[in-house]
This record gives structure tokens, sequence and C-alpha cells, in this order.
């Protein structure tokens, strides 16, 4: 076998001329939908658009990608401008997960990817909302341990999901008869006035970002940073996740009029997932969100997906889910003393802004 090489992709163009590699990496590994290069490129580029630097680690046998590690570089002024390392972010983000070659040495991968953290430059790492078998905060927990770094664990979001039912008139029978009863009505009332369309990889994905702009150009949503970032991010996304195969696109029309879309992500064989949605102020009123939304749970489940992740913890969302994955944050921190300096630094500065924070009076009652 081939001795293993670590190189960092720091610039945006580096991680775009990874593309094949990618795909062809994530498909050996058997990838999420959120890590294959369709999805996970466009969100590089938009973080990148908010000063974040790539300082992602590729792990080589000769010519093969047997490694990526997702991560990113931010200056913070909070911690006296230091460097703090984690995933791209923009907006409400997404896990990504390391990439390995499942047939290569796991553990001389993990080992080289803590050698190679070890002479950059930065702060901590962390890593938010993990779920609890994610690959990438795992061994990165596990290795540096091992080296003496302070790892600390602290309790995440609560993810609202769908799990252990094999079909959509199962999911239905699960949920409580109010809910079900509104959201029977909700349907009804879409259906009564809207056609239902779906876009997966075997459909042109232009006619998806047709509708995705027409909604998103009457929705609230439509505000000066999706203009500026988010519709380029999101319609990308479109057309690469028909590249990768994870397309389904679902919208909702009413005399021919888009009102709502919903874009989900899908693993063949595997887990589904609610990514973004938007409607416009007519959708509203036909309560097509939520309609369309509920429909796109059932019918992935009919399709096969072993279960459905919403990503959400938004109350509004617990009526059409069977269940709740809790998450966590890790956070491993540098052991030398100017990095424990600058922490306990950033910490006091923390202190500091609340304590001269203006506080709101209290209403009158």
């Amino acid at each position: 076998m081939q001795p293993l090489r670590v190189e960092i992709a720091s610039r945006l163009p580096d991680l775009q001329a990874l593309e094949g590699q990618l795909a062809a990496l994530s498909a050996a590994a058997g990838a999420g939908a959120y890590d294959r290069p369709g999805f996970f490129l466009p969100w590089a580029s938009a973080a990148v658009s908010q000063g974040q630097r790539p300082a992602c680690l590729c792990l080589w046998r000769g010519l093969d990608l047997a490694g990526f590690v997702p991560l990113f570089r931010r200056r913070d002024w909070k911690a006296a401008f230091a460097w703090r390392a984690g995933p791209p972010v923009y907006g409400s983000s997404p896990v990504f997960d390391l990439l390995f070659d499942p047939q290569d040495n796991q553990d001389e991968l993990a080992w080289a990817m803590v050698q190679t953290l070890e002479r950059m430059r930065w702060l901590d790492l962390t890593f938010e909302n993990l779920p609890a078998d994610h690959r990438l905060g795992c061994s990165l927990a596990h290795a540096f341990e091992q080296r003496g770094y302070s790892v600390e664990r602290s309790a995440g979001l609560g993810y609202y999901l769908v799990e252990d039912v094999a079909s959509g008139a199962e999911l239905e029978a699960q949920l409580s008869s109010k809910n079900r009863r509104n959201l029977r009505a909700a349907e009804r009332k879409m259906a009564a006035s809207c056609d239902v369309g779906l876009c997966t990889p075997d459909d042109d994905p232009e006619e998806a970002v047709k509708v995705f702009r027409a909604v998103v150009a009457a929705s609230w949503k439509n505000c000066p940073r999706m203009r500026r970032v988010g519709l380029r991010l999101y319609e990308a996304q479109i057309r690469g996740c028909a590249r990768d195969g994870t397309l389904r696109f679902w919208s909702v029309s009413c005399q021919g009029e888009p009102v709502a879309f919903v874009f989900n992500l899908a693993e063949q064989g595997g887990a589904h997932h609610g990514y973004f949605t938007a409607i416009t102020p007519k959708g509203c009123e036909l309560s097509a969100g939520t309609a369309l939304m509920y429909r796109s749970i059932k019918l992935s489940l009919d399709e096969g997906a072993a279960s459905f992740n919403l990503w959400s913890a938004r109350h509004n969302i617990k009526r059409m889910t069977n269940s709740r994955m809790q998450t966590l944050t890790l956070n491993i921190s540098c052991a030398g003393s100017g990095a424990r300096l600058r922490l306990e630094a950033a910490s006091q500065l923390q202190l500091l802004r609340q304590a001269f924070r203006p506080q709101k009076p209290r209403p009158r009652t």
C-alpha cells in the first residue's frame, strides 16, 4: 500500500478542483447527502463569502483521495482575533462529516488528521449539534483526548425526526388524533386548488430552479442576504444534488403560479432529510407549506426511506414526527498556555459584554 500523505485545501478553487475525487470518495464511503460535492461545494462557497477560509484536510494514497475533513477557519474578535476552526458555517448549518475510504486503515487516517491539525494555528475546534454516530466527532475527540487535549461535550439541539415506521399510513396511525385531523385538513385544502410536483435526479433541475426563484421572490425570505448569497447557494445545490442523485424538490402551484416548495434530500436506501422551504402569502392562505412537508414525509416513507430527519427543533414540526434525536456539541481546545490565555480572555470579554448590556424593562402587568 502506498504511503499516506496529507494536503490542505486552503482556497476555494482547490476545493472545487476536487469535485470528481470527492464524488468518487463519497460514493465509496456511502456518504450522507450533505457530504456529497453537489451539496458541500456550494456551501463552502457561501462560507468563503462570509469571510471563512478553507483548511480542509485531504488524505491521499498515490492519486486516490482516501480521506477528507471539511474544516474551515475564521478570525474571531471575541477571542482576541485568534483562529477558530470547525465546519463551514452559513445560516442554520447542516452537520458535515468525515469522508474516508472504508477499505483504508481508519486508525492511520485519524492519526494523520491529528498530526496535521496539531501543526496548524487554531485556538479551538468546535462541532455543533452532532448526532451520536458522527464519525468525525468521534474520531477527533478520541484522538485528541489521547494526546492530552481538553475535549468538552455539551448538549446540542434536539431535532425532530420520523423513524421506525415503514409507510406514511403507519406514521399517520402513530400521530395524535388532533394532529392527524389537522394535517389531513391541510392536505385536503391544498388538493382542492393546487397541483403538486416533484423534481428528482431523473428530471431537469432547471425546472426546480425556476420554481425556487419564483417562490423566494414572493416570500419573506427575499432579503438582502438571500439576494447576495443565498440565491446562488441554493440554485447551485439544486443542480448539484441532481448530480449527486439526492434531489427531492417538491412544489405546489395554484393556477400555474408556484406558491411553495420543499427542498429535501434522499440517500438511496437510507435516510431522507428536510433541508429548505419557502412559501408565498398565497401559499400560506392555502396551508400549502404544512401540507406539502407532511406529504413529502409520507411519500418518502412509502418510497422506502429508512428514516426522515427534519433537522429542526421548531415546535410546529413536532406534530408530524414521532421521535427526537438529541445531539451534542464538541469543543476541542489547544493545549498551549497561549491558547488557554486567549480562551480565558474570550470568556472574560463575554462576561463584560453581558454586564454592560442594557437590560430591557420588564413589562407591566
